[in-house]
């Protein structure tokens, strides 16, 4: 049997590592691959994030990180090329990351699964929160009547929107959302009602008091260039919502929030669009 070694990467592997992700799904690495690597390294340099690689001879064959915020952990990255897949490498991936985050105290996990892997983490005692389906935003912003100048453009993080962050999620991202803002990513803010951040054509996380104000964040961040976003399909989504959108649904770029261990007190009804599907 072979043996296949799991360890941290190094600074000079996260290129690499970043490539053989987008190869596990079947994705093309994205032509600006030098500013998802310098996200990825400030997220281990800001001890927020921590990556595990899986090798074999030398090759990396899988990958994983977990984040953490406070007594929050949350998985991501998760991915085995597809000719290494069967042989355990991904749970033992997994096993790692999840001895980490009891070295860290957590006691909330959470984690995007697929559809074909969430019968695995159902074995761990992990249970489904709701869908996160990648949409396609429309090229033009529907008119909907609405005053864009309402809606500011922010290069900081004011105190209540991390308030409000923290309310809908349930735990504390100050630090996270302050380093996103710090590597250039905007904020669209609608008063003090929501906020969206826009990075790299994605609007996500969207968080608001209403869909009148989410809609606001929505076309000011079309007319920025936000071309697709994760939305949150969970039973407080306005049902009414895609329609006045004309969101366009991305096959096969889904997965199911799972949680593991003590209840957060989120409030789904405030959360419109994830960010990522590793850090929510």
């Amino acid at each position: 049997m072979t043996n296949f070694n799991i360890r941290e990467p190094t600074n000079k592997e996260i290129s690499s590592i970043i490539k053989v992700l987008y190869s596990a799904f079947g994705r093309t690495p994205p032509e600006d691959i030098k500013v998802e690597e310098k996200i990825w390294k400030a997220l281990i340099d800001n001890e927020i994030g921590k990556f595990l690689v899986s090798e074999e001879k030398g090759k990396i064959v899988g990958l994983g990180g977990i984040f953490s915020f406070g007594k929050v952990s949350t998985y991501g990255y998760l991915a085995v090329l597809p000719e290494y897949r069967g042989k355990g490498i991904g749970t033992d991936i997994f096993i790692n990351l999840m001895d980490i985050s009891n070295e860290l105290k957590s006691e909330t996990n959470l984690l995007y699964a697929s559809k074909l892997g969430e019968p695995n983490y159902k074995k761990l005692g992990f249970k489904r929160r709701f869908y996160g389906e990648m949409y396609k935003l429309p090229i033009q912003s529907p008119n909907l009547g609405i005053d864009l100048k309402e809606v500011n453009i922010l290069r900081n993080v004011p105190d209540w929107v991390l308030a409000l962050d923290k309310e809908a999620m349930g735990f504390d991202r100050t630090k996270y959302l302050k380093l996103r803002i710090k590597l250039g990513d905007r904020i669209l803010v609608f008063k003090n009602d929501g906020y969206g951040l826009l990075a790299n054509k994605r609007l996500g996380p969207l968080i608001a008091r209403n869909m009148e104000v989410a809609q606001h964040i929505i076309e000011k961040s079309i007319k920025l260039g936000a071309e697709h976003s994760i939305i949150a399909e969970h039973q407080y989504l306005p049902k009414n919502f895609f329609k006045t959108m004309s969101f366009t649904k991305m096959e096969d770029r889904g997965s199911i929030k799972m949680v593991h261990g003590k209840v957060i007190p989120e409030k789904l009804d405030l959360l419109y669009a994830i960010g990522t599907f590793a850090k929510g």
